[in-house]
């Protein structure tokens, strides 16, 4: 596995780990009419909008792993 492709995980993984804990924060202990809830929808679509890149970088990692091993375009 290439360092690019670590480097884009570990990305991935971070940004989903943050927009979590942002999600958690305006939820809160606050009762459900004091939520705001186009802040948390925003916080969902982006979860699941980096999910989608990860899921997708992932999938390339397994049907083309030689790629990953070496520099890609860059070795010919």
């Amino acid at each position: 596995m290439n360092e690019s492709y670590k480097d884009l995980k570990a990305y991935l993984l971070n940004e989903i780990a943050e927009d979590a804990q942002d999600m958690l924060n305006a939820i809160g202990d606050k009762d459900v009419d004091e939520i705001d809830d186009e802040e948390v929808l925003c916080f969902c679509h982006s979860i699941a909008t980096t999910m989608t890149t990860l899921e997708t970088v992932s999938m390339v990692g397994r049907l083309v792993p030689w790629f990953l091993e070496s520099n890609g375009c860059e070795d010919k």
